[in-house]
């Protein structure tokens, strides 16, 4: 049955994968700068010109790119069996969704997948960025990026929207392009909250001790000032570079583990304890109250764990009213709903259940083309299943990510494809649940019984 929808979806937080035009941006002046401190190349890419990294290349991937696969028409089920499958170069080039890459293919993809509008966001980027040493380096490769990816987006005006990145190794820095690309349109600068160089993104006073330490508080104001959305991305462990101190929150999963042998460990809290460690930060310290015109955007952490920890906090907030070094007058559930909004993906059935608590604050977001993005159509779905009221669900799906950013909304895409024509070797639905009962139930599905 072909799915319909009557309303704009705005995807807040969708990835592109930092193709190599990007350093074609850099100014001559500052090229050999930059390739000293992060460079790509087809053969590699390097941090600090010395540390070799993931740059997202098909090459650092022993199957396909798990940067660029999940795209119109896929699934968990395909992408997992898809990992199983030998693909030959031409199979592999086949799941690579050029959309990654590509603006005009871009939005022919976003039209399979039910997205009008969309907030492109780096990859690897937001991993390697932050630990780059030269503060002169970093904002010129900020200033690249920020000038190509607007260039990017203007191949298809009203419906690509961009992300500046932003030197966060100085204050100073950081502020001057935030103010440089909030004049060029851009609506969102972006912030990893990870103590990269021993600067974790929340002083706001100097102190005795560290007198000569410059403050975040220009920065923050410089986000008030401008109206410039604050966007704040996580990203899995470990550090892009070796560190001797828990550079992210993430790690302590990692490091309780078995380390970097499993990929999962990595993954699995990461992006939730480096949303989590911020927000309770700035819901019990007064940073709301002391920036009350900052707007900011927390994606790729979900979603599901801000009612507790809203509560959490308001408790808190009440228990320790007179031990706080700054004042604060609302309540941190209230300064959120006023200031801040939070990303959701397709699959998080705990938010639709509790749409009451989501309706002001939720932004949708496809995390596309990363292996566990989804359509807009599955997202719709999963929403009416839960029973969430078809206003609630224009506000999820774009309303409160337009009104946040400033952007006017705009219908391009009414209606899901009915068949999107595959190759005959890729894997077929029929076949599909088969295997996947299988994967699920690996000694039979009375073995799952709870006894």
């Amino acid at each position: 049955m072909t799915h319909k929808k009557s309303f704009p979806v705005f995807d807040c937080d969708a990835h592109i994968n930092d193709p190599f035009e990007i350093w074609d941006y850099v100014e001559p002046e500052y090229r050999d700068l930059v390739k000293r401190s992060y460079w790509k190349d087809a053969k590699h890419a390097v941090l600090n010109g010395r540390t070799e990294v993931i740059g997202g290349a098909n090459s650092e991937f022993p199957t396909f790119n798990p940067i660029c696969i999940a795209g119109p028409g896929f699934n968990k089920k395909i992408i997992r069996k898809l990992g199983q499958m030998p693909l030959t170069p031409e199979q592999a080039d086949y799941v690579e969704h050029k959309g990654a890459k590509d603006p005009r293919a871009r939005v022919k993809e976003m039209d399979l997948m039910g997205i009008d509008q969309v907030l492109v966001i780096p990859t690897m980027m937001v991993a390697h960025l932050p630990f780059v040493e030269s503060i002169e380096g970093a904002a010129a490769f900020c200033r690249a990026y920020n000038n190509w990816s607007l260039d990017w987006c203007k191949q298809a005006p009203g419906r690509l929207y961009a992300a500046a990145a932003l030197p966060v190794q100085s204050p100073g820095a950081a502020a001057e392009e935030i103010k440089r690309a909030s004049k060029l349109g851009i609506k969102v600068g972006l912030i990893r909250p990870i103590d990269a160089r021993g600067s974790y993104p929340n002083r706001l006073v100097r102190t005795a001790d560290a007198a000569s330490v410059a403050t975040y508080d220009l920065v923050f104001r410089t986000f008030q000032e401008t109206g410039m959305v604050l966007g704040m991305h996580a990203f899995p462990t470990p550090p892009s570079e070796p560190s001797a101190t828990m550079v992210t929150p993430g790690e302590m999963l990692m490091r309780a583990g078995e380390g970097a042998v499993r990929a999962p460990d990595t993954q699995t809290m990461s992006f939730i304890y480096e949303g989590m460690t911020w927000l309770a930060q700035v819901f019990l310290s007064g940073f709301l109250d002391r920036y009350p015109k900052l707007k900011m955007a927390i994606f790729e952490c979900n979603a599901t764990w801000l009612p507790p920890l809203l509560d959490h906090c308001d408790r808190l907030f009440k228990l320790y009213r007179q031990e706080r070094l700054f004042p604060a007058k609302r309540l941190p559930s209230e300064a959120f709903e006023e200031q801040c909004v939070i990303s959701f993906e397709s699959d998080e059935t705990p938010v639709f259940r509790q749409w009451d608590r989501f309706q002001k604050v939720g932004i949708w977001a496809s995390d596309a083309y990363h292996h566990d993005a989804a359509d807009a159509w599955s997202g719709i779905k999963e929403m009416e299943e839960a029973g969430v009221p078809l206003a609630v669900q224009k506000r999820l799906m774009g309303e409160n990510a337009c009104r946040m950013y400033g952007i006017e909304q705009k219908l391009f895409v009414t209606e899901a494809p009915s068949v999107i024509e595959r190759p005959a070797w890729f894997p077929k639905s029929e076949d599909l649940e088969q295997w996947w009962e299988r994967e699920a139930y690996p000694r039979g599905r009375h073995h799952h019984v709870k006894r």
